[in-house]
């Protein structure tokens, strides 16, 4: 692997945690298209897994006296059934395929955060299929964040909630997910090395959005970050028709 795509990787780490960071959200979304420009998607999605896996543990840690363990448990239960089919489809779709997928799946987060939607009077049913979507979306992209984000957007949870829920489940799908890729020697030496590599520099990014959580204006970072989504939505759904 050449010294640009361990740098370019490295940069594109930085952004995405530090997005996910301030939103609590976000990192494979923004990671992944952009890391297909430089690694192959399984390389990519593995590489996501890990250092998010990682990031989110350091904010699970940060949010833990926050109360939202019903909603977690639920949605960790239900994307167990999701796991084996995302893995499946990683194993035997076309990788442009994927990519466009991919895309599709990013512009939909684009959808759900840009829209208001209240569906608090919906049954549990719901959250248990969102969470289903989330453990598909996991080892197929590692983006399982749109289902879980469209989940918790629409039952209103407070941001301290949004983001404790979230970390809480990023954590535990994405070490399930580690482990269903070990065991289908997806974990490659490349990805690995990649994702270490990558590890001080998500720390960085991590520490400065915690500093900036309190400093930065919520409604003018939420636009950003939708655009920046918006553009890695279409680059990846580029990449996969013209690369």
């Amino acid at each position: 692997m050449s010294l640009t795509a361990y740098i370019a990787v490295a940069v594109i780490v930085f952004g995405a945690a530090l997005i996910q960071s301030l939103f609590g959200f976000g990192f494979a979304l923004i990671s992944v298209p952009l890391m297909i420009f430089f690694v192959d998607l399984p390389t990519a999605v593995v590489t996501a897994t890990v250092v998010s896996t990682v990031s989110c543990g350091i904010q699970w840690i940060e949010s833990r006296a926050i109360s939202a363990l019903e909603a977690s448990r639920r949605l960790v239960i239900s994307s167990l059934f999701g796991l084996p089919f995302g893995l499946w489809l990683l194993n035997n779709v076309d990788a442009r395929l994927m990519k466009i997928l991919l895309g599709v799946f990013v512009l939909f987060g684009v959808f759900i955060g840009s829209r208001e939607f209240d569906l608090r009077r919906l049954p549990l049913a719901f959250d248990y299929s969102m969470g289903v979507l989330a453990g598909v979306l996991s080892t197929s992209t590692s983006t399982n964040g749109p289902p879980l984000v469209f989940l918790l957007h629409s039952r209103q949870y407070s941001p301290e909630n949004f983001r404790a829920v979230l970390n809480r489940v990023f954590t535990i799908l994405n070490f399930l997910t580690l482990i269903v890729f070990a065991l289908d020697g997806k974990l490659t030496s490349d990805a690995v090395l990649l994702a270490l590599t990558a590890l001080p520099v998500m720390g960085v990014g991590v520490a400065l959005g915690f500093r900036l959580r309190k400093r930065v204006d919520s409604e003018y970072f939420r636009k950003f970050v939708l655009v920046l989504l918006f553009a890695t939505g279409l680059s990846a759904i580029g990449n996969a028709i013209f690369g």
